[in-house]
């Protein structure tokens, strides 16, 4: 399956990370309840929580990753609007994660590299 990404706005550098809809297909399931932790190995090799949220009612489910454990993320990485999140599914058994997250940032060259 090919990586899910996206490019931070103002909202996700400063308060929580809105998750596209589209990444609900390899989130973890949602049917204990309405949140989940994602627990994630970044570029770097540094293990990561997000706690995952989404609406308990409704059409649109507008899921989150909650502040705490993504301003964390953006604070370490340095993260601001424009900047990228890679998600995809990678399983790491030693720290017993199911995703890969990336941050990128756009270098002079125009190239993108993992922060």
């Amino acid at each position: 399956m090919a990586p899910l990404q996206k490019y931070l706005t103002e909202n996700d550098e400063k308060r929580k990370f809105s998750v596209p809809a589209e990444w609900l297909r390899i989130l973890p399931d949602f049917r204990e309840g309405h949140e989940v932790m994602v627990k994630a190995v970044d570029g770097k090799g540094f293990y990561w929580e997000f706690n995952c949220v989404i609406r308990k009612r409704g059409r649109y489910r507008k899921p989150v990753f909650q502040s705490q454990g993504w301003l964390k993320f953006v604070n370490k990485k340095g993260l601001r609007v424009g900047d990228k999140i890679i998600l995809y599914e990678g399983e790491d058994l030693f720290r017993g994660t199911k995703y890969r997250i990336r941050a990128q940032k756009c270098n002079r060259e125009g190239l993108w590299v993992d922060v």
